[in-house]
């Protein structure tokens, strides 16, 4: 099967959540963090949020979204006093938990109490940009090894799942095959890997800021950009280096944007592989069977394919995609016959272009999995200081130019 370097839509599977029927809710128990990342989209106003109120909200998020997992976030959730708690009523609630962290104040004991209370998995925020201490100035690839000391610590003590995050810069750009060959080399362990392209809020002398119709100042809020050049990066763009790497991937389901349609939000790479070798990806065939029968059968849906092994396999006879990667593998087995004894696995890349304003207008993802309670409603997460620091969502006005009769009229007679 002849793999291209173009995406085409028209082959992938365009996932079905809307706001009251989504696989997953997000909550934010404390505004303060340790580090400083940039782009970070939040302010420390509130300091750390009453658990009742968390409650509340996981529960509401449940029943507004049908979601099957709740991501607990920040700020540094694990700088809150009572995250095990909160993990602990996710779980009885029969929900994944899932923490984003930085990882710096994590230890054995701490992932061995959050094992206990039912997290379902970390996802860790690496990136070489991050004020991170003792790791100022390093590169991408050396940020590998912080990557692979968490995850040995997470395994070394505990079965919860782990993924990683990755803010993708203009001078990160050439780093991902790095990162995603140290992620296929820890094929049994890590499940996810997300590169996010940096994102901010573009301050131009030729915009006007608005809330609710009046003029504000964009310029209070964290996550402002004045290189508009470094806001830019799409998912075509990070798709198109690691398919100049990684000739046997490719995509099969995403979101789009809410604005600009022709635009993707998430774009999802399920590639099946071992830790030497990539066989292959998942097709729209299985992701849409997976979405069908989860739906159908536990009346939600679910946000990625388990982390499966050899049994894939079998999906071969629907999805021509896995019929290739089987091919691959049988090839490998007849020249290499000690490959049969080597583990396959499932593995998601997820490629990420958070809210952006393009033309003026916001462009968020449609279908977000990523939606948050504030004051009782429903909200876009990453929108969230935009309400508590402007008092509602940022419109962006391109500023009208003068007709060239207005010009005359103004021109000194």
């Amino acid at each position: 099967m002849k793999e291209s370097s173009e995406i085409e839509r028209n082959k992938l599977f365009r996932f079905p959540w809307s706001k009251n029927d989504n696989p997953g809710g997000w909550i934010e128990v404390t505004d303060i963090c340790n580090l400083k990342c940039p782009g970070c989209f939040r302010h420390t106003i509130t300091g750390h949020r009453p658990i009742d109120e968390l409650k509340k909200e996981i529960i509401q998020l449940q029943k507004i979204t049908n979601c099957s997992r709740i991501s607990i976030a920040g700020g540094e959730p694990l700088l809150y006093p009572d995250i095990v708690k909160v993990v602990d009523f996710i779980a009885k609630n029969k929900l994944k938990a899932i923490i984003l962290t930085n990882g710096e104040l994590l230890t054995e004991n701490l992932v061995k109490e959050l094992h206990q209370a039912g997290l379902y998995q970390f996802y860790f925020h690496i990136d070489s940009n991050q004020d991170r201490p003792g790791w100022k100035g390093k590169t991408e690839s050396e940020m590998n090894e912080l990557r692979q000391q968490y995850i040995d610590l997470v395994n070394s003590c505990s079965k919860i799942k782990c993924g990683f995050l990755t803010t993708v810069t203009r001078s990160t750009l050439h780093s991902i095959p790095d990162i995603i060959n140290w992620f296929y080399g820890n094929s049994q362990r890590v499940i996810h890997m997300a590169f996010i392209a940096f994102r901010g809020i573009p301050i131009a002398d030729n915009y006007e800021y608005l809330v609710n119709g009046k003029l504000v100042n964009p310029e209070i809020l964290p996550n402002k950009c004045y290189d508009l050049s470094e806001i830019d990066i799409s998912i075509n763009e990070m798709y198109q280096i690691i398919k100049n790497h990684f000739k046997e991937l490719s995509p099969c389901a995403y979101l789009e944007g809410t604005t600009k349609k022709e635009s993707y939000k998430f774009l999802i790479i399920n590639s099946i592989n071992s830790r030497r070798k990539i066989y292959g990806s998942i097709g729209f065939m299985t992701v849409f069977l997976q979405q069908f029968l989860t739906r159908k059968f536990q009346s939600r849906y679910r946000d990625t394919i388990p982390n499966t092994g050899k049994e894939i396999f079998l999906l071969s006879v629907i999805d021509k995609k896995i019929r290739y990667a089987l091919a691959n593998y049988i090839k490998t087995i007849l020249k290499k016959p000690k490959a049969i004894f080597e583990k396959i696995s499932v593995q998601s890349l997820v490629l990420q272009q958070p809210y952006e304003i393009i033309d003026g207008k916001p462009n968020l993802c449609d279908g977000c999995i990523n939606m948050m309670i504030h004051n009782g409603e429903l909200i876009n997460s990453c929108r969230l200081d935009e309400y508590r620091m402007l008092g509602g969502t940022l419109d962006v006005r391109i500023k009208r130019k003068p007709s060239i009769y207005e010009n005359q009229q103004n021109r000194p007679s």
